[in-house]
This record gives structure tokens, sequence and C-alpha cells, in this order.
């Protein structure tokens, strides 16, 4: 953070009056993070202060909307204000305003991990970048990240979440994106939508957010993309693909052995492209992050080389080596439908004359789709030939049930409902013809154990 006077912070927020003369070093919005010579918004009312610490520490200081308990907080460190939240984000535009930095919003069902962390990576080859740490995309972050954020920076690429209505908006509202990426729009987060068009309204906040104005780049492939109206949007759309003709567009695509390889497209010229991890997903991710830092001024030829430089985060279709000479993907950073789609074509893709098997656990966050979803999931199955279907979760199953509803035959189909049988039933069937994809979400304590102990470690 940029060191700021007490005053200042104060005044920012709508807070008249005296204040000591303090510089303050940290601001934050989560009461459990008082520190010394700090400044601390009281958004998460749920929450007590500390204050056997809160006595220890030296100018910390706490803005809140609510009556204290008496003789608990020594009155001359409390500032009220009529409203928390307002006072809060009249900061934190005053804060967010201080810099002319660069910022990209990456949103979407999948890839908006992948693509912001290509981003990030080849921009501080540039300068100072603050970029959203692995998946840590929620609301409850964002004000670090903010804080992050000081005279040196030079861009910001925000991962922005979406689990209800308004989450985009409010990001966009603290770090005023000028460019924003609309990876894919699929099935997610199903549970807290009424339907899945008002999924896809929720990803058009990014519009909003953007003003109306700046630089969109989003995916011409994405038949959801392209139900959002985009009449209204005054700004600058770049489109990126592989099947429709793009701005940035890819052909002869081809898997090698932990990356892909392509031939980019743009402005009438033509330029070979390799790029780490495994999947079409991962052009169209390059494709976006190519576009996007286009804009920000680099050099097509430099941000090539330095993208084949780029470390995927783990447990993104990670090829490691499983029991017997078998190959295992590892995709279980998270999961929805659309993920499953992706990880499904490169297990086809990878698995010419090979045994393939899917081991499925449990996709959350469904809502009402939960049926149809995993009857689409079993569709996918069997559109990519895959050979034998592994569960472990009780809904999972279902995938199972439908398989064999469709003729599929059931002595392929294994239910494990326990760690134990998932593990004997895998060390069974993972032989040197297998390739077999591992999909749920890192949250799966108990599967990732069982994941651990079938990878064999590398010497």
């Amino acid at each position: 953070m940029k060191p700021l006077s007490l005053s200042t912070i104060l005044k920012a927020s709508g807070i008249n009056g005296p204040a000591p003369s303090v510089t303050i070093q940290y601001v934050g919005d989560n009461i459990r993070k008082i520190r010394n010579r700090s400044v601390i918004f009281h958004l998460n009312k749920e929450r007590s202060v500390n204050v056997k610490r809160f006595r220890r520490l030296e100018h910390c200081y706490i803005v809140t909307d609510q009556p204290l308990i008496k003789n608990t907080l020594p009155e001359d460190k409390v500032y009220y204000v009529p409203n928390i939240q307002a006072a809060y984000l009249n900061f934190a535009r005053y804060y967010r305003g201080l810099f002319d930095v660069k910022v990209v919003a990456v949103t979407g069902t999948c890839g908006k991990s992948s693509t912001k962390e290509m981003i990030a990576q080849v921009l501080q080859k540039k300068g100072p970048v603050v970029f959203t740490f692995q998946s840590r995309n929620g609301l409850s972050r964002h004000n670090d990240y903010l804080m992050q954020i000081d005279d040196e920076t030079k861009y910001v690429v925000l991962e922005t979440a979406l689990t209800h209505t308004g989450h985009i908006l409010r990001a966009c509202e603290l770090f005023k994106p000028q460019i924003g990426i609309i990876t894919t729009i699929g099935i997610d987060h199903l549970n807290t939508f009424e339907n899945h068009d008002c999924y896809i309204r929720a990803k058009a906040e990014l519009l909003t957010g953007l003003n109306n104005e700046g630089i969109l780049i989003v995916n011409n492939d994405d038949e959801n993309i392209k139900k959002i109206d985009m009449s209204r949007f005054r700004g600058k759309i770049i489109t990126f693909g592989i099947r429709n003709l793009s701005d940035f567009y890819a052909s002869d695509i081809s898997y090698q052995k932990e990356s892909m390889s392509f031939v980019l497209h743009w402005r009438n010229q033509k330029y070979s492209v390799g790029v780490a991890g495994l999947g079409i997903h991962t052009v169209y991710n390059a494709l976006s992050a190519i576009a996007a830092l286009t804009v920000l001024g680099l050099r097509t030829e430099e941000i090539i080389r330095f993208l084949r430089e780029y470390k995927p985060i783990r447990s993104h279709i990670e090829p490691k080596l499983g029991p017997n000479g078998s190959i295992i993907l590892d995709d279980t950073w998270s999961s929805n439908p659309t993920s499953v789609e992706a990880a499904f074509k490169v297990l086809k893709d990878l698995g010419i004359n090979k045994r393939k098997i899917a081991v499925i656990g449990r996709i959350s966050y469904l809502g009402k789709q939960e049926n149809e979803s995993y009857k689409k999931i079993a569709r996918m199955f069997l559109k990519n030939k895959i050979d034998i279907l592994v569960t472990q979760d009780t809904k999972a199953k279902t995938i199972g049930d439908y398989l064999i509803k469709e003729g599929f035959d059931q002595n392929k189909v294994f239910h494990c409902p326990n760690s134990q049988l998932l593990t004997d039933t895998l060390k069974t069937l993972l032989t040197k013809d297998t390739i077999a994809l591992f999909k749920w979400s890192m949250l799966d304590k108990r599967n990732q154990a069982v994941l651990n102990q079938l990878t064999v470690k590398k010497t």
C-alpha cells in the first residue's frame, strides 16, 4: 500500500474533523486483520474485534456504523459513519484514483485463471504487476489486491469471480478496468441463479463494469457470449476464436508433450506459437491473452517469446505417471460441466490406441439444473468414446445410471462410495495401456488423497 496520513484516509471516506498526525500503512475491510498503523472498515459485522490485541497495537483505528459495547474500545480510535459500505467505497475509489495503471478484468466459466496467469506472467517481464493469486478471486480478497497497488505498479490483472449477481460490478467498481475479457460462458453456480439466462446476464455485467467503453475481448466461438446484446457498448470489441474468423484466430493446432502449438493469425500475419498446457481450451486462453497483451502495447514477437515460458497452475489437466505405467490427467482444480467437456475432449485426443477412463467426483453448484447437467455429462462421455466410468460421489453416480439406460456396458461403470474402494478399483484398472482423467474440485480432500496415493513420484 502507498502510505497515507490518517487524516487523508478519513477525509476520503467522508469523515470530517481533526485526526492524529499518523501515517497509515494498511487499510483493511476485515476486523480480524487489525495491525499496527492500520485503518479497518468494519464491513464484516458478524465478527468482533479482538479487544486485547487491539489495545496492544499502535495507531490502529476502526471505522464503523455500529454502536460499541461500553468500556471496550478507546473512543479516540473509533470513527463513526452513517453507512460503512458507502464510507469504504468512497475510500476505495479515492485510493484507486491515485494510480495511473492499466487494469485487465478476466471473467468466464472456464479459462479465467489460466488466461489471467498467462497475461500476468508475461507482464511481469515488463514491470510490477498486481494479480489474483491462483484462483483466490472472491470478494473478500479484493481489498488486499487493491492495497497491493502502489506507485511502482504498472499493471493489474484481476480474475473476477461470479457466484451472485453484482459480483463483477463490485470488482469493477473497485479496480476500474479499461480492458475486459470474457473467456467462455458455460454452466456453473446455477444454484444461485434462477435460470441460465440470469447467469449469462450476470457475466455480461462486465460491459457495465467497463462503463460500456474501453476494450472488450470475447470468444467468437462461444454461443452464449453471442446472446449478450452488445449494441450499447461504445468501446472497441476484439474477438478471438478457432472455428469462426476472428481478430485473433488459430489454425494448425497440435498437441505436444505437455503443451499446445498453433499458428496465430493477426492482421494478415502468421506466427508460430507454443504454450504450456493441454487441450484446445489452452489455445483459446492463449488467444485471449495475446489479444489483451497486444492492446497493452506489447509486440507480437515478444508476447510469443514470453508465452513459451508460461507455467500453468497445478492440476489443470496436468499429466502425471500412474500405477503400472499408466497416464493420469490431473484436472482437479475445479469442476463444472463446461470444464468436464473440455477435459473429456483432451482425454479423447490423447487416448488414441489407449483405454480411456474418466474418474468423476462431485460437481457442485448446479442447483435445479443438477439432473439435466449430469445427463449432459453422460452424453459428453459417449460422444468422446470414453471406455470406463468411475464415480465416487453419490450425485455423480447419476452419470453412470444414465449411461446404462443408454445401453452402455454396465461392467464398465464403477461406483466407489468410499476412498478405499476407489483406490483399490483404480489400482486394478490403471494399466500400461490406460489413460485416466481425474476430475473433481480441489476442495474434495478425500479424493485428493486417493490421487496422491496413485501418482508415481518423479525421481
